[in-house]
């Protein structure tokens, strides 16, 4: 394990006398507060690029983590860090030659409503440019990936593992679950003001765990933009489930609908409204929704967008040439109604973030929220959660 760290460090900053590139090193710093605990978590990232002007460039960035966790309900010492994280940040080799793109190593994916995946994947992307639109084939493996960044958590197994502490010395349970992804979107234009989005995926358990899931999306997305000023979209999706041995396992649904607006003022300011759901367990055929990334919701609620539903506004405006805030309002539904032991409304969340760049490698940032339980009826005796986080990247 050390001679991997030496050897990233030497290829970080030793690549300069092989050809010519840029390199720096970003310090994060990040602070989070919720009712007795306090979690710091510094980072330092080197990284290199290039570019040769001809299509072809590169760049690689190695994150190291630490993670603290202040306990103020006790004694109010600090714990030891939970751990030392090394880990490959992005790494991307990209090729472009007039109408064709190719990108390889770790490189960022997200599909085309952002329900699904989304986040860093190992693999490769090819995008062709089409007269009116794009066609575009992925393949990844998540294997290599370190678990709390992937966040892939889609069978109780795969639970199990992600709650497991990973041991520095072998690195057990440290890699995320292992899956295969295939997909192919099509985007294209219709007309002047519109375009849809087309995506298929398939996810292939290849853990070797006792109870295997593949998973196979379809995705449409509709983009209408009926004023410069408004965009609407609106997207549907379709989950088929397959047991180990391929049998059929059931299905799930998901839907978008979503405004934006820039609204007529002096400042640059936005307004949007989004909703989002997600089947719950219904029957023997309609199954929760399960997705390959578990992305928290909310910034305090950390329910995934599995058997849920998701109301809320949000605006954001610039400031100042520097400063930035956004205000979000969201409310949180359960879609599983056969659970018949709770209620169906987890309650509502408010979070306003500001964020401070005065100059191009200094960015600070704050925010604030509370979730409500008290607007459901799920745990409406529970009390009020809050959270306060603090942020500030240095790059050099």
């Amino acid at each position: 394990m050390k001679r991997f760290i030496v050897l990233a460090f030497f290829l970080v900053f030793t690549l300069n006398s092989v050809f010519s590139a840029d390199f720096g090193l970003l310090l994060n710093n990040k602070f989070e507060i919720e009712e007795d605990k306090l979690t710091y978590n510094p980072g330092l990232t080197p990284w290199i690029s290039h570019n040769n002007g001809k299509g072809f460039s590169l760049y690689f960035s190695f994150l190291m983590s630490l993670k603290y966790i202040g306990d103020f309900s006790g004694n109010g010492s600090w714990e030891n860090p939970v751990a030392f994280v090394p880990e490959i940040a992005r790494f991307a080799i990209n090729y472009r030659y007039q109408k064709f793109l190719f990108e390889a190593g770790r490189i960022g994916y997200s599909d085309i409503m952002g329900f699904t995946a989304s986040g860093l994947f190992d693999g490769i992307r090819t995008e062709f440019t089409l007269p009116s639109g794009s066609l575009g084939i992925s393949g990844f493996y998540t294997g290599f990936q370190y678990k709390e960044t992937a966040k892939i958590t889609m069978t109780e197994d795969d639970v199990s593992d992600f709650n497991e502490a990973w041991d520095w010395n072998t690195f057990d349970n440290y890699f995320a679950s292992k899956r295969v992804l295939a997909a192919f979107n099509l985007n294209f234009l219709i007309g002047k003001s519109s375009a849809m989005s087309a995506e298929l995926m398939s996810q292939f358990d290849v853990t070797g765990n006792n109870n295997l899931l593949h998973t196979q999306y379809g995705a449409l997305k509709f983009d209408f933009n009926p004023l410069n000023t408004v965009r609407l979209t609106f997207g549907a999706l379709f989950e088929s489930m397959l047991s180990g041995d391929w049998d059929f396992n059931g299905i799930a649904l998901g839907a978008l609908a979503q405004l934006k607006i820039d609204l007529p003022t002096k400042i640059n300011d936005r307004f949007g409204i989004t909703a989002k759901f997600t089947t719950g367990s219904i029957d023997n055929t309609i199954k929760a929704f399960v997705p390959v990334s578990s992305v928290q919701q909310g910034m305090i609620f950390d329910h995934t967008l599995s058997s849920l539903a998701v109301i809320g506004i949000d605006y954001n405006v610039k400031l100042h040439d520097s400063l930035f805030a956004d205000f979000s309002v969201n409310y949180f539904v359960n879609t599983d109604f056969n659970d018949q032991t709770t209620g169906n409304f987890y309650g509502g969340e408010i979070w306003t973030a500001f964020a401070w760049q005065p100059l191009d490698d200094i960015r600070a940032t704050l925010g604030g929220g509370v979730f409500l339980p008290l607007l459901g009826d799920i745990s409406a005796a529970a009390d009020i959660m809050w959270k306060i986080t603090a942020g500030l990247t240095i790059s050099f």
